[in-house]
């Protein structure tokens, strides 16, 4: 174990909709001697509800200043909760920032996949393009199964040993 591995991840938590799932991580990651940081840049209310009427997956004004958070914190890498977060680490990532990972905080439904311009692409980037992509729930898992056709692994938040083997594996492999 190299010095590096023993380095606190400094990892950005991106959400604005799940405070209990990104809570609960940030708690536990933090009590494993990490050092996580909730990211919630405010959207633009008033360009949010024209969005909004306009038939657009919201919240989206964020993302300019989730990314400016992002360049400008020193992180190793980025969690996100929700597509529109996972598209600002993505592009932070393409600015030279580090890994993303996604992981839904809620299950997957038809109504938040097509119900709105954008939601479908943005879910797909942030599923395609992110270095990991993982559930937090059993329901969340079971969701992506049916709606996506995808297995993918389940990660607890409070698994706090099994987010930093997470972290520190797609670290690792950038190198």
């Amino acid at each position: 174990m190299t010095a590096r591995d023993r380095e606190p991840l400094r990892i950005a938590l991106l959400d604005h909709s799940s405070a209990a799932v990104r809570g609960e991580l940030a708690e536990g990651l933090s009590a494993a001697g990490q050092s996580p940081e909730l990211l919630s840049p405010q959207s633009v209310r008033f360009v949010e509800k024209v969005l909004r009427y306009r038939g657009f997956a919201t919240p989206l004004t964020h993302v300019p200043s989730a990314v400016a958070a992002l360049r400008r914190g020193g992180f190793d890498l980025a969690q996100a909760f929700s597509p529109q977060d996972a598209a600002a680490a993505l592009l932070w990532r393409r600015f030279d920032g580090g890994p993303v990972v996604f992981s839904p905080a809620e299950p997957l439904r038809r109504e938040t996949m097509a119900g709105h311009r954008l939601s479908l692409r943005l879910l797909e980037r942030a599923v395609e393009d992110s270095d990991a992509f993982v559930a937090t729930t059993p329901e969340i898992r079971d969701s992506i199964s049916r709606w996506l056709a995808l297995d993918v692994p389940l990660l607890a938040p409070s698994d706090a040993a099994g987010w930093e083997r997470l972290f520190r594996g797609l670290l690792e492999s950038r190198r």
